[in-house]
């Protein structure tokens, strides 16, 4: 009878101590509950260096170059479901579009009486609007400091109309230099990978994320051609080709607002 006992006992306790077990568990937080106390909007702003393009020259001595350009983008990201570790967000980001080419002749291809370094940026009303589809990996490092890696895929929409563009050099007949962009301009849809990471820091009122990323394209941003004319070198005319990816390093940060927690 004492053994049976025991054995009652034993399976009463085990099952005592699984109760106890499983609620501790379920009470124990979880690595993004500290996103809970945020609102899930935050705002968004971004400083990217879009990196340089490449050109094929027909004549090497025309120094014809796609430059790299800094621009900034901004908007808004949003905390959609969250999960143990991982955080997926989405949001809507702004990303206004800059050409910048820079040019540097010799004196004896223009006429002029010294050598020439042009640049010339534009931009104008085709703003890229992308769509971000991020998954956030979270560690925390304390209570108010939080660790993050988030691969993500982008999706951006854009009406860009080609054009050309020429510049001059020197006494007549000029020497002149005329980019023109090609059908890639025609096309609406821009998409693109990332890898980001940062921390999450919490304060009293609001929560930073700082973040560090990088952005690899799937197709080409813009391309097009350039001729050059009239030069007092031989040849007196050449052509080439350019691309841009769209590829850009980025330092971005996000504010979130605290909640205020009810009495």
């Amino acid at each position: 009878m004492r053994v049976i006992k025991a054995k009652n006992f034993a399976k009463k306790t085990m099952f005592v101590l699984i109760v106890v077990f499983s609620i501790n568990i379920q009470a124990q937080e979880k690595p993004t509950d500290f996103l809970k106390d945020y609102f899930l909007v935050g705002a968004f702003g971004q400083y990217t260096n879009n990196l340089k393009g490449n050109v094929v020259k027909e004549d090497p001595t025309v120094n014809f170059e796609v430059a790299s350009y800094i621009t900034p983008q901004f908007g808004v990201v949003v905390n959609v479901y969250q999960t143990q570790h991982f955080n997926f967000k989405t949001g809507l980001i702004i990303k206004p579009k800059v050409d910048k080419f820079n040019y540097n002749f010799t004196k004896e291809q223009t006429g002029a009486d010294h050598d020439v370094s042009y640049w010339a940026s534009s931009s104008g009303d085709d703003n890229m609007w992308s769509v971000p589809l991020i998954a956030e990996y979270i560690v925390p490092i304390s209570k108010r400091v939080k660790w993050m890696i988030a691969p993500s895929f982008t999706m951006s929409f854009y009406q860009f109309f080609g054009g050309y563009g020429i510049e001059g050099f020197g006494p007549p007949p000029t020497a002149k230099i005329t980019e023109t962009d090609d059908d890639r301009s025609e096309q609406w849809f821009h998409t693109s990978a990332e890898i980001s990471t940062g921390f999450y820091f919490l304060f009293k009122h609001f929560m930073l994320q700082p973040e560090f990323r990088y952005s690899k394209s799937f197709n080409t941003l813009k391309s097009g051609s350039y001729v050059t004319e009239n030069y007092r070198t031989e040849p007196s005319s050449s052509t080439g080709t350019f691309t841009q990816s769209g590829d850009y390093w980025g330092v971005s940060l996000t504010v979130y607002i605290k909640k205020k927690r009810k009495k």
